[in-house]
């Protein structure tokens, strides 16, 4: 088999060609493999001479099979002997015009990764990013873990915000009920926001078996249309009224609720180092982000539709991943969210190329630094660290990923973030503020050696096989 090579910036274009006797080995071979499935009369499956078959069947009988075969196995070829090539996904394939004395002739074109040109990734000054531990901090913890262990006691008194209140509401427009205006023996939180604006504020005050009308106003974003900016009254009325109790801070109530300490003290000291640890990952996590995205926006990379348009696809999936947990399709939440897959993933494409090109650029400074990770390294962590173990099994199990590269990966990107926050500093402008809640850290992007954009879920990639256009017979005179 003949065959060239052009490289062009992101696209490699392979063009191969079988003479006569080539040719006539692929079809060979295929007879071959596929013999054995075509009934012939006067021969057992598997027996029947190829031109027997071929003058049943039809003389292009093993056609699409010795193409695709002869196409895989080009592609597999042309990738061995061309391991400098970066390739994304699958090439496109299409049959030409055979030349001279070849019968037989296609061209295979397949996306590459481009090269992040990078900028300064070194000695950057940025805001200072710190998270710390204030008293008041602990404190609102410790109150919001009272309040999660209070109970609801009915009261013989008017509402007041924070209350909740056990009502009927009949709502109409214009004196006509609409749909999805009415309730019986809703229990709503004074102060909590989940109604409309403005309908809250008029129960307080209500009592047990008190009727009373409230006016509100549709909001103008409203997702009902029919409902938007319109103007309603509910007649609402109290069944009861119930206060929120809660738990005195004790020794009795630490050792009953938490099995981690064995009274106050130990428990406000577990709660201040958790919200330090909280702090540490916080602050850890943003100063990765503005760090990478300084970085990201200082290099030059052009990132090919198709390799957004996977970013785009992987989004998409993750989305819809996210939602099944909930039993809802991403055409039914935006549809109610006024939006649609169209609009989702026209959004998601400049986000999407973001992604892709950190991913580059992280994979550029690791190759220009030469960071790496032993074997011994990978060990080490994975016997320190159970969250790496029980991720590094999800994806195995789950996606058919290495859990050996998965943990590879890991360790890596970690090393590679630590290189990027000792090579920077945050010390301008200072951004600081309690630690408060425990804020989750943003979310962790993976350094594997190669942007993953077209593995689902991180899995290890696999260079796809090359597919043929659709030829139902010899097309040696048409270009598809």
């Amino acid at each position: 088999m003949k065959s060239t090579l052009d490289k062009k910036n992101t696209e490699a274009v392979f063009k191969c060609s079988l003479d006569k006797e080539e040719w006539e080995s692929e079809i060979n071979a295929a007879y071959n493999r596929t013999k054995k499935k075509f009934k012939v009369p006067g021969f057992r499956p598997g027996h029947a001479p190829r031109k027997f078959i071929e003058m049943h069947y039809g003389a292009s009988v093993f056609y699409d099979e010795a193409v695709d075969a002869c196409i895989n196995r080009a592609y597999t070829e042309q990738l061995a002997a061309h391991p400098e090539l970066d390739t994304f996904g699958s090439p496109s394939v299409s049959l030409e015009k055979p030349e001279g004395d070849d019968v037989f002739a296609f061209t295979m074109t397949v996306t590459l990764y481009p090269e992040a040109k990078l900028g300064d990734y070194k000695g950057i000054k940025l805001p200072k990013i710190e998270y710390n531990v204030t008293d008041a901090d602990v404190e609102k913890h410790i109150q919001d873990d009272l309040r999660r262990a209070s109970r609801l006691v009915k009261v013989e008194r008017a509402a007041e915000n924070g209350d909740t209140v056990n009502i009927d509401y009949v709502g109409t427009v214009d004196g006509v009920e609409f749909d999805g205006g009415k309730g019986e023996g809703y229990d709503l939180k004074l102060g909590s926001n989940s109604f409309i604006p403005g309908f809250e504020d008029q129960l307080v005050g209500i009592k047990a078996d008190e009727e009373r009308d409230v006016n509100v106003t549709f909001p103008e974003e409203y997702h009902a249309a029919e409902l938007k900016g319109k103007a309603a009254v509910f007649r609402v009325k109290a069944h009861e009224v119930r206060a929120e109790e809660m738990p005195e801070l004790n020794d009795e109530f630490v050792k009953e609720r938490y099995t981690d300490y064995d009274g106050v003290e130990a428990y406000k000291a577990g709660v201040r180092d958790n919200l330090a640890k909280a702090a540490a990952e916080r602050t850890r996590s943003e100063r990765i982000d503005a760090v990478m995205k300084a970085v990201s926006d200082k290099a030059v990379c052009e990132i090919p539709e198709k390799i957004v348009d996977a970013e785009v696809d992987r989004m998409y999936h993750e989305f819809e991943h996210q939602l099944s947990h909930y039993g809802i399709s991403p055409e039914d939440y935006l549809k109610y969210s006024n939006s649609s897959v169209e609009q989702f993933r026209s959004e998601r494409r400049e986000p999407a190329a973001a992604n892709v090109k950190m991913r580059l650029v992280m994979r550029a400074i690791i190759d220009a630094e030469k960071i790496d990770v032993t074997e011994e390294e990978v060990k080490a962590k994975l016997a320190a660290d159970e969250r790496l173990r029980t991720a590094c099994e999800h994806e195995a199990h789950h996606h058919g990923g290495e859990a050996a590269e998965y943990a590879h990966n890991d360790v890596l990107t970690d090393k590679f973030f630590d290189f990027m926050l000792a090579n920077n500093s945050f010390t301008e402008a200072v951004k600081t503020d309690g630690a408060a809640e425990e804020k989750k850290p943003a979310a962790k992007k993976t350094a594997a050696k190669k942007p993953a954009t077209e593995a689902k879920n991180g899995a290890a990639e696999k260079k796809p096989a090359a597919k043929k256009p659709a030829a139902k017979k010899p097309a040696a005179e048409t270009k598809e």
